[in-house]
């Protein structure tokens, strides 16, 4: 069976940087950074960290 073929494209790309107290997935603690945008956003919790990633694969690169 073959591997599935991933499609990565950078305006999908984010940096996540993770706090020395995170412990995922219960605790996530850090900032977050698209990287074609620059958007950045600090999140404190897991369900903050997707939404700040819907948001911002939803509106794209206006920065909204």
């Amino acid at each position: 069976m073959k591997p599935a073929v991933l499609e990565l494209p950078p305006e999908r790309a984010f940096v996540l940087h993770l706090d020395v107290r995170a412990l995922p997935p219960r605790r996530v603690v850090g900032r977050v950074e698209h990287v074609t945008s620059g958007r950045v956003g600090h999140v404190t919790s897991l369900r903050e960290l997707v939404a700040f990633l819907a948001a911002v694969l939803r509106n794209g690169d206006r920065g909204d």
